[in-house]
């Protein structure tokens, strides 16, 4: 059940968000054409996913440069060495999505129609998508440090 809500909270997420806005739509009748202050929304999340952007680059040029030490060897022995790149993966390829569609979609705010209507909501879905896979490479980063099972010293070790 956890390695299953692990790969679907993503999905989960982003369906929720969608639902979210729709029902936000439908009740209040706000979305992306007369949303007060979601320019700056827009704005802010350029801003916070180019900072996550590079703080993966850094993340990822500072696994290759340890390629070769102890600390990475133990750690590609725990039981998360399989799973730590697919969500690097996953929260890279997310973020990117959700950056691009956050352009396009400050450019479509000012002009209303289904297609512009429709990115809005895909670019919901991938803020839901992005916010968590971001959330579990962070605490699987956390894991891999604090929580990898260690090996007994042995006496040629020390």
């Amino acid at each position: 059940m956890k390695n299953f809500m692990f790969k679907f909270a993503p999905l989960i997420t982003g369906v929720t968000v969608i639902i979210l806005l729709i029902v936000v739509q439908l009740r209040f009748n706000l979305s992306y054409k007369n949303l007060s202050g979601f320019e700056n929304v827009l704005e802010s999340m350029v801003n916070f996913l180019s900072i996550v952007i590079g703080f993966y680059s850094a993340f990822y040029g500072m696994i290759i440069s340890m390629t070769k030490t102890d600390f990475l060897k133990e750690l590609s022995k725990s039981k998360y060495n399989h799973v730590l790149p697919k969500i690097l993966i996953y929260s890279l390829l997310s973020s990117f999505a959700a950056l691009i569609t956050t352009v396009f979609l400050q450019i479509l705010k000012n002009y209303p129609s289904t297609f512009a209507y429709l990115l809005y909501i895909f670019w919901g879905f991938l803020v839901g998508v992005f916010i968590t896979y971001s959330i579990q490479t962070a605490l699987l980063s956390i894991a891999m440090i604090f929580y990898s099972e260690k090996k007994p010293l042995d006496k040629a070790s020390l």
